[in-house]
């Protein structure tokens, strides 16, 4: 049985219709990848004119529920964080303590999954990791910028990840890369020491490689320790993701978010 929309008044129309077209969405049955329904036929479902739902259908698109393939219509999209990341990318208000905030998910998070992984890691995947760390390498020696290191930092932590089949999670560290990058814009954090930046990323390798998941936990909060002395979370040991999770954070030097 399709799904009946109701009838809406002119108050906060646009409004109206964004949050009845996502209820018509979900009650109709449609999946990702299904063709979503003309605007002739929304609007007369809607009682609504059809700028009213074209005004809609735009925000939903903004939002990254559909997508417009030009030519053949409308069609929604899997679950993503395409919006947040959208609008990470015009720059992050935000202070010190939020920035741990997000840390102490972060650093949590990986803990997590790299401890359930460690030992299942194959000779591929981390021939891969170290590919990466000589790139990483190869930039610092050639002086490049940090954006760039950014980039090949956030490729290392997708390829941690790619294989556990968990797409949530690589969104996130996506996100989390892009909030880093957009301190760096604004130049409100930096690396300060790039080649123990590296060495912090190869340590876990290596920890990774002995298949030792306490060792790779220690090695994970000490990469991340700069960033932990920026935000404050250091500072604060009963508040901290190294504290709660039962590690010692070591002194202060190059990490990265």
């Amino acid at each position: 049985m399709v799904a009946e929309l109701k009838s809406i008044d002119r108050q906060n129309l646009s409004s109206v219709v964004k949050e009845n077209l996502k209820l018509y969405f979900t009650k109709s049955g449609l999946k990702a990848g299904d063709p979503v329904p003309t605007e002739l036929e929304l609007a007369n479902r809607l009682n609504v004119s059809r700028t009213a739902v074209r005004e809609a259908l735009k925000s939903l698109e903004a939002l990254g529920i559909i997508e417009v393939r030009p030519g053949i219509g409308r069609f929604l999209k899997p679950f993503n964080f395409d919006a947040i990341l959208e609008n990470l990318s015009y720059g992050i208000d935000m202070d010190r303590n939020d920035f741990a905030d997000i840390l102490d998910v972060r650093i949590s998070l990986e803990g997590v999954f790299l401890e359930r992984y460690t030992g299942h890691y194959s000779e591929a995947q981390i021939r891969q990791l170290r590919d990466i760390l000589d790139a990483m390498r190869r930039l610092n020696a050639d002086g490049g910028g940090e954006t760039s290191m950014i980039q090949l930092h956030t490729l290392f932590h997708l390829s941690l990840y790619r294989d556990q089949g968990n797409a949530l999670l690589l969104s996130l560290i996506k996100i989390f890369a892009t909030v880093q990058r957009s301190l760096t814009l604004m130049n409100r954090y930096r690396t300060q020491d790039m080649t123990e930046f590296v060495n912090l990323h190869e340590a876990l390798v290596n920890a990774i490689e002995e298949k030792n998941p306490a060792k790779v936990k220690q090695k994970l909060i000490e990469h991340f320790k700069e960033a932990l002395a920026w935000s404050g979370a250091a500072e604060e040991p009963a508040q901290s993701s190294s504290t709660r999770m039962g590690i010692d954070l070591p002194s202060q030097g190059a990490g990265s978010i």
